[in-house]
C-alpha cells in the first residue's frame, strides 16, 4: 500500500472572510498534506496577512498580479512538488477524512488519474443540501465512473473543484485551466480529464461547497451565452460516431444551456432565456426545457401585469 503525497492548491482572491475556515479544514485532516500552496491573485483585502499569521509549517504563499482563478491555479500546479494535486477554493471546506479517502481511492484504482468525492452544498442560513448526483448502488469503497458525462448530464456534477484531486503528470499532459474564461474553467478541465483518464470516485461526502460565500464568480458574472467549454465539448462530440457517450456529451451541454437560461430568467432576461432554449441540445433535457420555457413566459406575463398595475395606480 502506497502513501501518496498531496500538494493542496488554494487560489485566493478577496476571501479574507473565509480563508481561515478553509485552512483549518486542511490542518484538521487525519491524513496530512505534504504541501499547501496558497496563490494570492492580487487580493485587495487582508486575506494574505491572515494566511501568514497562521504560521503553517508546510504552507507556501505565492503572490501575483490579478490574472483570474485559472491563472492562480495554473501557477500552483507549476509550483507543486508532489504528484497528487488536491484543489480547494478559499471559501470551501474539507471534512476530516477527505485526504484519507482520496489516498484509499489512489491505492484501489492505480490506473486512474482523477479522484473525486461527493460533496454537500451549504446555502445561506447554514442550510446543508445534498448534491443531486445520479449515481445509485455505489460501492462505499469507491468505483470507476464509466461515463462522467452521463452522470453529470442527469443531475449535479459528481464532484466539484473542492472535491477533486488530479495527478500532476496528467495535468502536464492535458494542460491546465483555460485563461480568460470567467465561468466554466473548472468544467473545461473536468471534461478534458474525463476524456483522457479513468476517474475514481467515492460516493461518500467529504467536502462542503459554500454557496453562501461572498464574491462567488457565478454571482459576479451572469452569463448570457454558452460557455466556451460547452462549445468545445459539443464540437468534440459531433466528431464522434453515434455512441452513447456522444449523446451524453450533448446532453451535458444541453444541461449547461438550460442552467444559463434559468439564471437569465432569474434576472428578468426572459427573451434571452428563450433564445438559449431554442438550441436543440436543450431538448435532450425535456423536463428542464419545457419547464424553463413555460417559466420564462409566466414570469414575463407576471412582470408585465405588475407594470400595467403600477401605471394604472
Amino acid at each position: 500500500m502506497t502513501k501518496p503525497n498531496f500538494t493542496v492548491i488554494i487560489p485566493l482572491y478577496n476571501k479574507a472572510e473565509h480563508i481561515l475556515r478553509t485552512l483549518k479544514s486542511i490542518e484538521w485532516q487525519k491524513y496530512k498534506a505534504a504541501e499547501i500552496i496558497v496563490v494570492d491573485d492580487g487580493s485587495t483585502d487582508n486575506g494574505v496577512e491572515l494566511v501568514k499569521s497562521q504560521n503553517i509549517e508546510n504552507l507556501i504563499i505565492i503572490e501575483q498580479e490579478n490574472g483570474g482563478v485559472s491563472s492562480a491555479r495554473n501557477k500552483g500546479i507549476e509550483s507543486a512538488n508532489y504528484e497528487y494535486i488536491a484543489f480547494i477554493d478559499a471559501d470551501d471546506e474539507w471534512l476530516p477524512l477527505y485526504l484519507q479517502e482520496t489516498a484509499a481511492l489512489i491505492n484501489k484504482f492505480p490506473q486512474a488519474g482523477v479522484f473525486g468525492t461527493r460533496y454537500q452544498i451549504v446555502e445561506t442560513g447554514e442550510k446543508y443540501v445534498d448534491a443531486k448526483i445520479n449515481i445509485s448502488d455505489v460501492d462505499p469503497t469507491g468505483i470507476i465512473l464509466t461515463d462522467f458525462f452521463d452522470v453529470a448530464s442527469r443531475g449535479d456534477l459528481p464532484f466539484m473543484m473542492s472535491s477533486i484531486t488530479i495527478k500532476k503528470s496528467l495535468l502536464d499532459t492535458i494542460g491546465g485551466f483555460p485563461l480568460n474564461e470567467p465561468l466554466g474553467e473548472d468544467q473545461d478541465l473536468f471534461c478534458r480529464a474525463a476524456l483522457a483518464s479513468p476517474i475514481a470516485y467515492s460516493n461518500n461526502i467529504h467536502s462542503l461547497y459554500h454557496r453562501d460565500a461572498q464574491n462567488r464568480a457565478c454571482l459576479n458574472n451572469i452569463p448570457e451565452q454558452e460557455c466556451p467549454f460547452s462549445i468545445r465539448l459539443t464540437e468534440h462530440a459531433m466528431s464522434l460516431s453515434n455512441t452513447e457517450m456522444k449523446t451524453s456529451m450533448l446532453r451535458y451541454s444541453g444541461a449547461h444551456l438550460c442552467n444559463i437560461a434559468k439564471i437569465n430568467i432569474s434576472v428578468g432576461r426572459f427573451q434571452h432565456a428563450r433564445l438559449l432554449l431554442k438550441d436543440p441540445r436543450c431538448k435532450l433535457k425535456p423536463k428542464h426545457f419545457y419547464g424553463l420555457y413555460g417559466l420564462s413566459w409566466a414570469k414575463q406575463l407576471m412582470q408585465s401585469g405588475k407594470t400595467l398595475f403600477n401605471k394604472a395606480a
